[in-house]
């Protein structure tokens, strides 16, 4: 028996190991404030509050079922003299396979008595709803999803396949916890805002309805645009929340429906907008009872659209399950009464685990010393060892993502003193991208210098020589410029973006460069001693003019120009708008026939002067053909 247990215990304290932590734990006896009481659960479609969806999706791995009822009792709707009473019934299942998805359907029937009606009873069974949801936090407390669901409404009074109308509802989302900005904010705000694609007006042709038939079965003759808001105030046992949302129909004629009466009515005043007062209880693990009343804010009835009930009050119960039941790995650190006589234990070590680039600490870091249990950092990134009873030992860090850490250790060779606090650094492992580079001329492999730099922090540089084989060059993920420089050929330049792990075949095709160049590096210019050709009067490079342009491509390799401005000019023929426009469509066509050769469109800009900047008397046919020219200033080298 061990002699400690007998003694008191002066404090205990439950911790979980990181991710292993409970889903949907009971919020009885938590601080008003405490982050686990906003509690994830499955609406009347997938993750949300009831009719509002949410960004947030909580852990991976759980499913949540749930079902939604309603009930509603009234006289004179949805016109003077009918008694309408309504039930509904909507089971709904939500999976989370991966962090940042969601899928989720829905089963719906609903039954409606109103003795305006033929027959007075009026079921509608058979509803289903296919959905996924994608959402990513883009940072702390705000979250942000895309919403797609198919709608499917059975035929009116059975639940065949025969007969059926389809729907379809992309929603966009954003979810934002305010107690990422203050804890004493214990608010959880949704705002979304969607469109309803909707045939449900073509499930009954072979009679007219009225306003009562329409609200029983659910018909909309005009497809929606959807807006909602919700805010939860997660608090212990409960969850208070407000929803208000609205659909709005699109394509009413003349912005007018038909009343029951056959007055017209403004679409404003008869589309649905609800106000959802309710809670959910969530001091049960894994389960959460939800109830409350829907208000209608919209009294006017307008034909094609279903009525808005006054209220209507409905009751839900949703239960989330783990089925790939994660373990939960909880530790009870217990603190007991010291004994006088006992003889002080080997110390144990602690220390706090970061990440080198970002100074964050590092969860679920595995710790070993020697033959001791191992143990694992918390969301901390903090450890605390078993015992360590020798005078030197060696310490091994690991963690999927990062490179493995390996530390000697030497001890104080008095057990009584304190051993110091450790601070361990974990360097990411960076995953690598291969380039293989073929230079070839005629079909011919071609012996060049390959330069591959990187304008990026974190990406490298590398300088290889081709061969007959392709070459290979390994360096991190990133954007690169690739020039390829070879003796007796046209240089070429290319910009390539690539990814982590990622293997990228680059093959250049050189040109031989021609005995007499037309193309002189002056420093600050780029001259060129042959004009570019255009088809008269418009901007298009005339195919005699590529061989001068890929010299001017080499010519910006070679000597490694940063930054150039290509210039357009033309005589004074011709009005000055219509000049001033030529040239500057000029020297746009040659910026991009530069920057489909390779060169980087933030080293090229292009400005046109018009017949504003002439290099010749424009009186003779000789000196208008000088004035009419592109020139190529170095900016940057």
């Amino acid at each position: 028996m061990d002699e400690f247990a007998e003694l008191p215990i002066v404090s205990q304290k439950e911790r979980y190991l990181p991710g292993t932590e409970p889903h949907s734990p009971s919020t009885w006896g938590n601080a008003w404030n405490a982050k686990e009481n906003s509690r994830v659960t499955s609406g009347q479609y997938g993750i949300g509050t009831v009719f509002v969806p949410s960004a947030r999706l909580g852990p991976r791995g759980v499913v949540r079922v749930s079902f939604l009822g309603e009930y509603f009792n009234q006289t004179d709707f949805p016109v003077k003299g009918a008694q309408n009473i309504r039930s509904a019934i909507t089971f709904a299942a939500s999976f989370v396979p991966i962090t940042w998805l969601e899928v989720f359907l829905a089963y719906g029937a609903s039954a409606n008595t109103n003795n305006k009606t033929s027959p007075n009873l009026l079921q509608a069974l058979g509803d289903l709803t296919f959905g996924v949801k994608g959402s990513y936090q883009f940072f702390d407390g705000f979250h942000a999803a895309a919403d797609l669901r198919l709608l499917t409404f059975a035929g009116v009074g059975n639940q065949g396949v025969d007969k059926f109308a389809v729907g379809f509802e992309p929603t966009l989302i954003a979810t934002y916890d305010w107690r990422a900005l203050s804890k004493s904010l214990p608010i959880v705000s949704t705002v979304s805002l969607g469109f309803t694609f909707d045939s449900t007006g073509g499930l009954v042709t072979n009679q007219t309805l009225n306003a009562s038939e329409e609200f029983a079965l659910g018909i909309n003759e005009y497809h929606r645009i959807n807006f909602g808001l919700a805010i939860e105030v997660p608090l212990p046992i409960a969850t208070p929340f407000l929803e208000y949302y609205l659909a709005g129909p699109l394509g009413v004629p003349g912005g007018s429906l038909t009343g029951p009466d056959n007055r017209p009515v403004a679409v404003t005043d008869a589309m649905p907008q609800n106000l959802n007062l309710g809670a959910k209880i969530t001091a049960i693990k894994d389960l959460t009872i939800t109830s409350g009343v829907n208000i209608g804010l919209t009294r006017s009835v307008g034909l094609g659209v279903p009525a808005t009930t006054p209220w209507n009050f409905y009751v839900a119960a949703s239960f989330a399950i783990d089925p790939f039941q994660r373990g939960e790995t909880k530790f009870i650190d217990t603190v007991r009464m010291k004994k006088v006589e006992t003889i002080k234990p080997p110390p144990r070590m602690e220390g706090t685990i970061t990440d080198k680039e970002t100074g964050k600490p590092v969860a679920g870091a595995i710790v070993a010393i020697g033959t001791s249990p191992k143990v694992a950092s918390d969301e901390q990134g903090a450890f605390t060892t078993h015992e360590v009873k020798a005078a030197r030992v060696t310490l091994k860090v690991t963690r999927d993502g990062y490179k493995a850490l390996e530390q000697a250790l030497d001890l104080p060779a008095d057990p009584t003193k304190p051993l110091p606090k450790l601070t361990l650094v974990l360097e990411p492992e960076v995953k690598k991208a291969t380039f293989s580079i073929t230079v070839t001329a005629a079909k011919k492999p071609v012996k060049a210098q390959v330069s591959l730099k990187g304008d990026g922090e974190g990406t490298g540089s590398a300088q290889v020589e081709s061969g007959d084989a392709p070459t290979a060059a390994e360096l991190p993920a990133g954007k690169y410029v690739i020039n390829v420089i070879a003796e007796g050929f046209l240089a070429k330049t290319r910009e390539v973006q690539i990814s982590a792990g990622a293997t990228m075949n680059v093959a250049f095709e050189l040109e031989a460069a021609p005995k007499k160049p037309l193309v002189v590096f002056k420093g600050d210019k780029i001259e060129i001693l042959q004009q570019v050709h255009f088809q008269t009067g418009k901007a298009v490079i005339m195919a005699d003019s590529n061989s001068l342009l890929q010299q001017v491509v080499d010519s910006i390799v070679k000597n490694g120009v940063k930054r150039v401005r290509v210039e357009g000019h033309t005589d004074n023929r011709g009005k000055k708008e219509a000049n001033q426009k030529l040239s500057e469509d000029r020297a746009r066509a040659v910026a991009d026939y530069l920057i489909a050769q390779g060169i980087e469109a933030a080293r090229i800009e292009s400005v046109g002067y018009g017949d504003s900047k002439p290099i010749a008397p424009n009186l003779t046919a000789r000196g208008r053909e000088l004035n009419r020219r592109v020139e190529f200033i170095v900016l940057e080298k």
